[in-house]
């Protein structure tokens, strides 16, 4: 089994919000308000290229360090430690979008970290809440072959 983890931070980003600057939470219920802005697709892909390039170098790292890439037919297991509970699970799991697509622009030496997240890579995804962590919060997440 793999394991790589992605401080809780990489998902947040600084936005205008009421006016002011702000640090704020690439949630579902924030990217479904940028989509109903004006030009929103534009912004939405600007703030999912902001994430995936906070989530790259880890992964990045965590090949040179000899973490291996992701083939066929994996189980992905997610441990969400939160900073409080104020978001909802189900708005945080929204992120495996960016987690998958910075696994998929992820490369060193040539050797692409993961070539799809289509059913062929991802057969399954489980999501557990494992506490508050407000000094560390985080997403812990685990992989493994499926042999069904």
């Amino acid at each position: 089994m793999a394991k790589l983890i992605i401080p809780l931070t990489a998902f947040i980003l600084p936005m205008k919000k009421q006016g002011q600057m702000r640090l704020v939470k690439m949630t579902l219920n924030n990217w479904i308000m940028i989509h109903g802005m004006r030009a929103g697709r534009m912004i939405a892909n600007k703030r999912k290229h902001q994430i995936q390039a906070k989530i790259m170098p880890l992964v990045d790292q965590a090949m040179v360090d000899g973490l291996a890439p992701i083939g066929a037919n994996n189980k992905f297991k997610f441990d969400w430690y939160l900073p409080d509970r104020r978001t909802d699970l189900d708005n945080w799991t929204f992120t495996h979008k960016f987690i998958f697509d910075a696994f998929q622009a992820s490369s060193v030496r040539g050797q692409v970290f993961m070539t799809n997240d289509n059913l062929n890579f991802v057969v399954a995804t489980y999501d557990d809440f494992r506490g508050i962590d407000k000094d560390n919060p985080r997403v812990e997440i685990d992989w493994s072959q499926s042999h069904d």
